[in-house]
C-alpha cells in the first residue's frame, strides 16, 4: 500500500469534509485549489464561516500521524479548523473540528520558521471528540 503525494491527500480531504458538511445538511463551497483564503466556506444559522482542512493519512493506525501542518501566519484567521485522518487502505475519513480558539490552543510553533508550527494530533484528540459536528448546530 503507498499513500498519496500530500497534495492528492489534501485534495481528497477537502473532497471528503465538503461532502460530510454537505451530508450534515449545510449549505457549504469549496475554494478554487490554490486560490488565497481558505479551504471551505460553510453557512451556519445564516452566517458564512471560514474552515481551513489539513489532511493527513495513515495506514494502519491514525497515531501514525504525528501532525498537522498549519501556517497560522496566514491561516490562523480561518473561524474553524477540521482536520482529516484519512484511512488510506479503506479511505475512511475520520474528521477534527475544531473553532479557531481550539486550534491555537493545540498548535505549537517552529521557532526556526515564523509562523509555522503544526497541531499536534494527540492535543487535537484530548481537545474535541472525533467526527463531533455539534459545534455546527
Amino acid at each position: 500500500m503507498k499513500k498519496l503525494s500530500h497534495l492528492q491527500a489534501g485534495e481528497l480531504g477537502e473532497a471528503l469534509a465538503l461532502a460530510k458538511l454537505i451530508s450534515l445538511g449545510h449549505t457549504a463551497y469549496s475554494s478554487p485549489s490554490g486560490a488565497p483564503g481558505h479551504d471551505i466556506v460553510v453557512i451556519v444559522r445564516g452566517k458564512a464561516l471560514s474552515v481551513e482542512v489539513k489532511t493527513r493519512q495513515f495506514i494502519q493506525r491514525e497515531t501514525e500521524i504525528g501532525r498537522w501542518p498549519v501556517l497560522m501566519e496566514t491561516k490562523g484567521d480561518a473561524d474553524l479548523f477540521l482536520f482529516v485522518a484519512l484511512n488510506i487502505t479503506t479511505m475512511s475519513p475520520t474528521f477534527y473540528l475544531l473553532t479557531n480558539e481550539q486550534a491555537q490552543f493545540c498548535h505549537r510553533s517552529d521557532p526556526s520558521r515564523k509562523g509555522s508550527g503544526n497541531c499536534l494530533p494527540s492535543v487535537v484528540r484530548n481537545t474535541v471528540a472525533a467526527n463531533d459536528f455539534e459545534l455546527l448546530h
